[in-house]
């Protein structure tokens, strides 16, 4: 393969890997700082928990998928670029991607396990402290902790955007 043809298929990768990050990226944060405080603003206990529901569906069916294509992409430039510097940030730019997924896990299981008890109507959870917490104080601490992923996604798109700007064919 010529040095070209390894050009463009590392374009083609950070093309897909940086369009993923920021798109999910601009998601998270406009649902953390923009989507969020309105709603909480505005709506009752009721709506609130409908509209976590909803808004949290859409956010396990699309998030995952497209941060594991990020950090691919990213991996798969990572190793494309192996024989430059560059491919250390490709690498970075893929683990932050990736790392959304457990971070999920985390920092956000304990309040999607009590923001599900609480829309059943169970008082079954696994956290007492958030048991004590009014709805409108749970969100707020879920809005803070989704934040964080979507600067997770963020400095991915910038870290594949440096290593880019600075790669030689």
């Amino acid at each position: 393969m010529s040095s070209l043809d390894s050009y463009y298929g590392v374009k083609s990768l950070f093309v897909l890997g940086i369009t993923t990050s920021a798109f999910c990226s601009g998601g998270l944060l406009f649902t953390s700082y923009l989507h969020v405080p309105a709603y909480v603003k505005n709506s009752s206990d009721e709506s609130l928990i409908t509209q976590w529901q909803t808004m949290g569906a859409v956010g396990k069916f699309v998030v995952p998928p497209l941060a594991v294509i990020a950090a691919g992409a990213n991996l798969l430039n990572s190793y494309s670029t192996r024989s430059q510097p560059q491919h250390y940030r490709f690498m970075a730019a893929g683990a932050l991607s990736l790392a959304v997924l457990p971070y999920t896990a985390l920092a956000l299981g304990s309040t999607n396990a009590e923001f599900g008890s609480r829309a059943t109507g169970k008082n079954d959870s696994p956290d007492p402290e958030l048991n004590g917490l009014e709805l409108k104080e749970l969100i707020q601490r879920w809005s803070t902790r989704s934040a964080i992923r979507g600067f997770m996604l963020l400095a991915s798109a910038f870290l594949s955007c440096d290593a880019m700007l600075h790669i030689t064919f």
